[in-house]
């Protein structure tokens, strides 16, 4: 069964993303292999600087660095497949397609659109 897409806010998306994090164990470098951590710590980050600019506290991020975070984020999307429902353990489907929704939100916002 499908949720219906809800509304996203920035506080909405920014607890999302922090929410991933701690679900997907991203600050963890043991629950990775070590050479997919590299990419996974780049997300991480790109997903805390978002939190920030979404919660309105990216005063001092560089437009540089906000269309690199939201690029790392669309790139996380491809990579684990968080858009093929298909991909995913059912019971987290719906999680995952709201942290989707945020995520593009995030991008989107970080490249002032």
């Amino acid at each position: 069964m499908t949720q219906p897409n809800v509304k996203m806010d920035p506080v909405k998306a920014a607890g999302l993303l922090e929410k991933w994090i701690s679900f997907y164990d991203m600050n963890d470098p043991k629950a990775w292999d070590k050479e997919e951590y590299g990419f996974v710590k780049d997300t991480c980050k790109a997903m805390q600087l978002s939190a920030q600019v979404l919660r309105g506290k990216g005063a001092s991020v560089k437009p540089a660095q906000r269309q690199a975070a939201a690029a790392q984020l669309l790139d996380w999307v491809d990579e684990y497949e968080m858009d093929n429902p298909g991909s995913w353990e059912k019971e987290n489907v719906s999680f995952v397609k709201e942290v989707v929704q945020a995520i593009t939100f995030a991008a989107s916002y970080l490249n002032g659109k």
